[in-house]
C-alpha cells in the first residue's frame, strides 16, 4: 500500500455481549485482505481505534455522522481513510424485471465442464432475490447476497462457497468471471457466459448390455471415509442408483445425503468381468470396484484423492 494507490477497505463491526466491539477487514481490491480480524477495537464516545496485527496496521478515526473521518497507519506511513456505513444497493424496478427469470451458461473448471443456472426474482418487499445451483453437482441451490446491478453491471456473491460473480449485461446475455476460493481454482477467474431460459438438463444414457444392467441394477448404499484439509476424519454416506428413466434408458445418479446432494448424473458406465467403473463428469470423480454377490468392494477417486469405498445393494 502507498500514497499513488487507491484501495477499497471494509469494516464490519459487531457488538459483543460484553459490550465491548470486534473488527473484520476486507478489500475487494486485495484478495490478500480477506476476513482479517482485528487484534483491538476501541470505541469511546466518537473516538474509534483498531490494531490489526496480520497487517501491521492501525486505525484512529472520528465519528462524524454517517462516517468516520481518519486515518490508517502501516509501516511507517499515515495514509487517510474515511469510512461511510455500507448501505445495500436498491435495485430499480428496470433492472429487476431484466434479471428476472433463469439464467444458464457452461463454467470450465479444473474439476471439469459445468452448468451454472442463475434464478432471480422478486421477494414480497420486491427486492430482488436470487440463488446459484450446479445441476451436475445435484439440485442444491445457494442463495446469493450483495446482488448489485449498475450500468448493466451485475455482481453478487455466494458466500456458502466463498464465491462471486462479475458480469456485464448486453444482447440479452450475461458475460463475466466466476471466482471462487478452492484449491486448484484460478484467482483470476474463470469465464462463464449465460443466457436467460429454463436450463433442460441432458440425459446421460448409460451404455450398458442388457446382462450388465441386470447385474448391477437397483440402489446401493455405503460410506466413504475422508480427511479433511483440517486433518478431521469425515464419514459421508453415498446412495447409487442405477436405473430406467421413463424412456427406458439406462441411467445412474448419486445422491450424499448429509451434503443434501442429490441427482449427480452418473456420465458413463461400464461392466466387465465383474468389474463396474463409473464416471461423474459433474464433480470429477470416478468409482471402480468389483462386484461379489451383493456387495461392490473398490475406490473412489476425486481429484487427486483415493479413497476406498464399498456399497452394498438394498
Amino acid at each position: 500500500m502507498d500514497p499513488s494507490t487507491a484501495l477499497t477497505i471494509q469494516f464490519t463491526f459487531a457488538k459483543k455481549a460484553d459490550g465491548t466491539y470486534s473488527a473484520v477487514l476486507n478489500s475487494p481490491d486485495n484478495e490478500n485482505i480477506k476476513n482479517v480480524a482485528a487484534d483491538s477495537v476501541s470505541v469511546n464516545d466518537t473516538a474509534v481505534r483498531l490494531q490489526v496485527k496480520p497487517l501491521s496496521g492501525s486505525y484512529s478515526g472520528t465519528m462524524k455522522g454517517v462516517s468516520i473521518e481518519g486515518q490508517w497507519s502501516q509501516q511507517g506511513q499515515n495514509l487517510p481513510l474515511v469510512l461511510t456505513r455500507y448501505e445495500a444497493p436498491r435495485l430499480s424496478k428496470a433492472a429487476i424485471d431484466t434479471l428476472s427469470g433463469t439464467w444458464n451458461g457452461p463454467l470450465t473448471t479444473p474439476i471439469g465442464k459445468l452448468t451454472f443456472v442463475f434464478r432471480f426474482k422478486p421477494d414480497d418487499k420486491g427486492e430482488l432475490q436470487g440463488t446459484l445451483s450446479v445441476p451436475e453437482q445435484g439440485p442444491a441451490e445457494f442463495p446469493m447476497s450483495e446482488i448489485a446491478f449498475v450500468d448493466n453491471t451485475l455482481a453478487f456473491k455466494i458466500p456458502r462457497v466463498n464465491g462471486d460473480f462479475t458480469g456485464t449485461y448486453a444482447n440479452g446475455g450475461l458475460n463475466g468471471s466466476w471466482k471462487q476460493g478452492a484449491p486448484g481454482f484460478p484467482a483470476k477467474g474463470m469465464p462463464v457466459a449465460l443466457k436467460k431460459g429454463e436450463y433442460l438438463p441432458p440425459t446421460y444414457v448409460l451404455k450398458l448390455s442388457n446382462q450388465s444392467y441386470a447385474a448391477v441394477s437397483g440402489t446401493w448404499e455405503g460410506t466413504l471415509n475422508l480427511t479433511s484439509p483440517q486433518g478431521k476424519q469425515v464419514s459421508l454416506p453415498l446412495i447409487l442408483r442405477i436405473m430406467t428413466n421413463g424412456a427406458g434408458q439406462y441411467v445412474g445418479f448419486v445422491d450424499s445425503p448429509s451434503q443434501k446432494a442429490r441427482d449427480i448424473s452418473v456420465t458413463e458406465a461400464t461392466f466387465d468381468a465383474g468389474k463396474l467403473v463409473l464416471k461423474l463428469a459433474g464433480i470429477g470423480a470416478e468409482y471402480r470396484a468389483d462386484l461379489s454377490g451383493k456387495t461392490l468392494s473398490g475406490q473412489w477417486t476425486q481429484g487427486p484423492v483415493t479413497n476406498a469405498l464399498t456399497m452394498t445393494r438394498k
